[in-house]
C-alpha cells in the first residue's frame, strides 16, 4: 500500500524518482524509435498530479527551515542569472553543436537515425562509417546518420526541446544544475555543519567551470547532476541500508553510464564498495532481492542495446584509448609524458582559480585517510577514476575548453574535501567563514569577468537571414570558415533548423561525383579570405557569385595551454563572403 505520510527527505526522493522515470522513459523511447512528445506529456502530467497530491497531503507536517528557503531561492537566482547569459549552442564543428543537432533530429524524426537528400548523396560517396561532412555523426549501414555521442544527454535535451524549442536547451542545463545543487548541498550536510555545507555548495556553484559550461550543451552538465545525486543516495544507503535508496542510486548511476563513459568506472567502483561493506551485513539479502536484481539486469540489457545502436561511438572510444599509446599528437596531453601533462594542468587550474581547491581537497582526502574514516572517503573513491584525466586529459589542449574534463567530478569533489579539511583546522566558525568567504570573493572575480560573455549570441539570426537565399531543394556546400570559426559552422542549423540541404564541404574532388540532377541548384558559401583554397583546386572558375554575405560575431579566444598562459579574451570577428552558384 502507498505510504501517504512522507518526510521532506522522502518527498525529495519521490521527486527524484519521478525525474529519473522521465529520463529512463525518454531513453527507452529513443532506443525503440518511438520518441513522441505525446507519450512524455502523459507521463509528466500524471507524475505532476501525483507529486502535487503528495505535497498537499503532507503540506502541514512539512516544515521548511529558513536556511533551506534561502538555499532554494539563491539556487533559482543563480540559475536565472546563468540562463540570462546563455544562448543555445547549436553550431556544427564541436561537441555542443552535434549534441544539440542530435536532440533536434530525435525530436523531429522520433528516432535516433535520420536522413535527407544531401546526406544520402554524400553517403553514396563515402559509405558507412564516420560522416566527415556531418561532424559528430556516423553513417549507418543503410545510409542514415546517427549520433557519434552517448545518448543520455541527447534525450535530456530532446525532452526539453520538444516542449520549449531552442530555449529548452538552456532550461535543460538549468534543471540539471538545480538537481546538482540539491544533491551536493544535501550530501555536504551529511559530512559538514549546515553553515559549512552551504558555503561548500556556494563555492561549487560559483566556480568558473560551473557557470562557464552552463552556457554550452555539453553532456558534463547532466553528468554533474547524476554523479552527485548518485553519490548522495549511495551515502544515504550506506548510513541506513534501505532498498529505496539503493534503487534510486541504481537508476541514477545506471543512467549515468548512458551519459558519460566515465560512468562505467564510477558505477563499478560503487558496486565494489557496496559488496565489500555489505556482503556480510544482515540487510544484504534483503536489499538484493529479485526486484533489485531484475532492475540491474534491465539496465544492463538496455545498455547492450545502446552499444549495438550507438556502436560507432564505442568504437571511437576504443580508438581514443589506444591511439595515444601508439602515436604522438600535438593537440592533446599524452600519458607518455604525465609530468608535462600534470604541470600544464596545474598552470591552467591556477589560472582559473581552481588550484587552491585541488590542493586543499587533496589535504582533506589525506587527513580523512589517516583517520581511517571510510564513509568520508566514499565520494572521493567513487570519482577516483576521473583523476586519470590529470595526467591524460585526452582532449584538445585549448582552454577553457579542456576544463570540461574536470567540471562534473574532480572540481566539485575538490571543493567538498577542501571545506572538510578547512573545517577541521579552523575550529572557530568566524575564522572558517572568513576564509571561505575569501574563496568566494576569488570566485566572484571570474564571475565578474566571464559570466556576461555569451559566445555566438547573435550568430543564429544572421545565419537565418543567409538561409533565405536558398530553396529546400538546393544543395548548399558550406566552407568550414564561413562564419569565421571552424568550431561554429553554419551548415548544422541551416539543415536541422531551416530544413535546407546544407553540408560542410572540404573535399574538392567530391564535386565531380555529386549527382547534380537530384538538386535544383548547387551553391557554395565561401568567405573571401579562403578563396585561395578553391582557386588552387580549380573550383573558383566554375563558380558564379550571386550574393554577398556579412557576419559579425563575438566569441571567446581559443588559447593553447602549451603556449604562454594568458587570459581568454573576447574576439570580434567580421566575415565578408559570397554565395556562389556552381555553373
Amino acid at each position: 500500500m502507498l505510504k501517504i505520510s512522507l518526510s521532506k527527505k522522502e518527498l525529495f526522493s519521490v521527486f527524484i524518482l519521478l525525474i529519473l522515470g522521465l529520463l529512463w522513459l525518454s531513453l527507452i523511447l529513443a532506443l525503440l524509435g518511438i520518441f513522441y512528445s505525446a507519450i512524455l506529456w502523459v507521463y509528466i502530467f500524471s507524475a505532476s498530479l501525483f507529486l502535487i497530491y503528495l505535497i498537499w497531503k503532507n503540506f502541514r507536517q512539512i516544515k521548511i527551515a529558513k536556511n533551506e528557503i534561502f538555499f532554494l531561492a539563491l539556487t533559482l537566482t543563480l540559475i536565472a542569472v546563468f540562463s540570462f547569459f546563455s544562448s543555445p549552442t547549436i553550431f556544427s564543428g564541436r561537441d555542443q553543436g552535434s549534441l544539440s543537432e542530435s536532440a533536434v533530429q530525435l525530436t523531429k524524426n522520433h528516432k535516433l537515425q535520420f536522413s535527407f537528400p544531401a546526406e544520402e548523396e554524400f553517403f553514396r560517396l563515402y559509405g558507412p562509417g564516420q560522416a566527415l561532412n556531418f561532424p559528430g555523426f556516423s553513417y549507418t549501414q543503410t545510409g542514415q546518420l546517427i549520433t557519434h555521442f552517448p545518448l543520455g544527454y541527447i534525450v535530456w535535451l530532446a525532452l526539453f526541446f520538444s516542449f520549449f524549442g531552442l530555449s529548452g536547451m538552456i532550461i535543460a542545463n538549468g534543471f540539471s544544475f538545480f538537481i546538482f545543487s540539491c544533491a551536493f548541498y544535501l550530501l555536504a550536510k551529511r559530512f559538514l555543519s549546515p553553515f559549512s555545507a552551504f558555503l561548500a555548495w556556494l563555492l561549487s556553484a560559483t566556480v568558473f567551470t560551473s557557470f562557464w559550461f552552463f552556457k554550452f550543451t555539453l553532456s558534463e552538465n547532466l553528468a554533474l547532476a547524476l554523479v552527485w545525486l548518485g553519490i548522495y543516495f549511495f551515502i544515504l544507503f550506506w548510513d541506513n541500508p534501505k532498498k529505496s535508496s539503493f534503487a534510486i542510486f541504481l537508476l541514477t548511476f545506471g543512467f549515468l553510464i548512458f551519459t558519460r563513459i566515465e560512468g562505467l568506472a564510477f558505477f563499478a567502483v560503487t558496486l565494489i564498495l557496496f559488496f565489500l561493506n555489505f556482503k556480510h551485513h544482515i540487510s544484504f539479502k534483503k536489499v538484493l532481492d529479485k526486484k533489485i536484481i531484475l532492475l540491474f539486469f534491465v539496465i544492463i540489457a538496455f545498455y547492450i542495446l545502446n552499444v549495438f545502436i550507438d556502436r560507432q561511438f564505442f568504437l571511437s572510444i576504443a580508438k581514443a584509448i589506444t591511439k595515444p599509446f601508439l602515436v604522438s599528437s600535438n593537440n592533446s596531453f599524452l600519458p607518455s609524458n604525465p609530468f608535462v601533462s600534470l604541470w600544464q594542468i596545474i598552470k591552467i587550474f591556477h589560472f582559473y582559480g581552481l588550484l587552491i581547491f585541488f590542493f586543499f581537497g587533496l589535504a582533506g582526502f589525506v587527513s580523512s585517510l589517516q583517520e581511517k574514516k571510510i564513509r568520508l572517503l566514499i565520494p572521493f573513491l567513487i570519482i577516483l577514476p576521473a583523476f586519470l584525466y590529470i595526467i591524460y586529459p585526452n582532449i584538445s589542449s585549448d582552454h577553457p575548453w579542456m576544463l570540461r574534463r574536470f567540471m562534473f567530478a574532480i572540481i566539485p569533489a575538490s571543493i567538498l574535501y577542501s571545506v572538510i579539511f578547512l573545517e577541521k583546522i579552523f575550529r572557530k566558525k568566524i575564522i572558517l567563514g572568513a576564509f571561505l568567504f575569501s574563496l568566494l570573493i576569488a570566485n566572484s572575480v571570474m564571475l565578474f569577468f566571464y559570466l556576461s560573455i555569451v559566445p555566438n549570441q547573435n550568430l543564429l539570426a544572421q545565419i537565418e537571414k543567409i538561409s533565405h537565399n536558398f530553396k529546400k531543394t538546393d544543395l548548399i556546400l558550406v566552407d568550414q570558415k564561413a562564419t569565421g570559426d571552424n568550431w561554429t559552422m553554419m551548415s548544422g542549423p541551416m539543415s536541422f533548423l531551416y530544413d535546407l540541404q546544407a553540408v560542410y564541404f572540404f573535399n574538392p574532388s567530391d564535386i565531380d561525383k555529386i549527382d547534380r540532377a537530384k538538386f535544383s541548384a548547387v551553391y557554395f558559401i565561401i568567405p573571401n579570405d579562403n578563396l585561395d583554397f578553391y582557386s588552387q583546386n580549380d573550383l573558383l572558375s566554375k563558380l558564379t557569385p550571386v550574393e554577398n554575405y556579412f557576419i559579425e560575431n563575438k566569441t571567446l579566444s581559443v588559447l593553447n595551454s602549451k603556449e604562454k598562459m594568458q587570459p581568454p579574451s573576447i574576439e570580434a570577428k567580421l566575415v565578408f563572403g559570397k554565395i556562389y552558384l556552381l555553373k
